[in-house]
């Protein structure tokens, strides 16, 4: 339940926070009118869904109240058929099987390399169809593979192999591809960070960032470089983790729990009083 006075600390995080969502939000003409319906209709969702209270009926009144939506509002996005859109299924799929890929010792090599792949093969050898039917049998592999191939995420070998670049999963350019990672990435983060300032909340989630100022351009092409490596080398140890924990699970009563890790990369060019911390951990 929200305090008579919000926190100025929290007010002026959320406007910080914000501010480059409104930047893209407006870049493709989402204004503020829009902007404002979607944002009711969430505070009437999140009031409703996430906030009942135990041992009493959820009414209209109550969510007008805590959300500060009208009472006729509440009453019409309560009413209407729910339009969500539910997650690109191709984009999951495609993610999943990348993930084994990346994460199996059966598709790698010794260096932990994912190996380039027969199309498909006569016996139980690893091959691209197997990869891709052990994700789902319903998918055709060689669809998945020409649309992987279109997008520039494999290439054929001269011994007619399924040769992966992991790097074009995290630069190519399909839109709705990467709409939906942004949606889910940036969720998982920012409930990161609300679950951590949640009134009585004794155990806190990971949330650490390091940042620097008064950089020079080349130390900040150095600085990328390096994080770019150690954050993909901490990717792909948990992910072959997770891959065989997944696996071992799958059967168990409680494997109804998920998992999200990320790392990211940010840089400005800023004008900083030269007196400024040059170093801080965030908490």
């Amino acid at each position: 339940m929200s305090t008579p006075t919000p926190p100025s600390a929290l007010v002026n995080a959320v406007k910080t926070l914000l501010r480059p969502l409104v930047r893209l939000l407006l870049e493709y003409g989402i204004t503020f009118p829009y902007f404002s319906n979607m944002l009711k209709t969430l505070f009437v969702e999140v009031v409703n869904e996430e906030m009942q209270v135990d041992g009493k009926r959820q009414t209209q009144s109550r969510i007008s109240v805590v959300s500060g939506v009208h009472r006729k509002d509440v009453k019409r996005i309560l009413e209407e058929p729910e339009d969500t859109p539910q997650p690109d299924r191709k984009v999951s799929m495609s993610a999943r099987v990348l993930g084994i890929w990346l994460g199996d010792s059966r598709y790698q090599d010794d260096q932990g390399q994912p190996l380039p792949l027969p199309r498909l093969t006569d016996d139980d050898s690893p091959c691209f169809e197997s990869l891709v039917e052990s994700v789902n049998k319903d998918v055709r592999p060689r669809a998945v593979l020409d649309e992987w191939q279109r997008a520039g995420l494999v290439t054929i070998d001269e011994h007619d192999r399924v040769v992966l670049d992991p790097d074009a999963f995290v630069t190519e350019k399909q839109f709705d591809d990467r709409a939906h990672f942004f949606g889910r990435n940036m969720r998982d983060h920012m409930a990161t960070g609300a679950f951590n300032l949640m009134p009585g909340q004794d155990e806190r989630m990971f949330e650490r960032a390091v940042f620097y100022d008064q950089l020079s351009e080349e130390s900040v092409a150095h600085l990328k470089t390096l994080s770019n490596t150690l954050a993909m080398d901490v990717l792909q140890q948990l992910n072959e983790e997770a891959l065989k924990l997944s696996e071992a699970d799958a059967k168990k009563a409680d494997a109804n729990h998920r998992i999200t890790f990320g790392s990211y990369f940010y840089t400005q060019t800023t004008h900083a009083p030269h007196n400024q911390d040059r170093a801080n951990e965030d908490h």
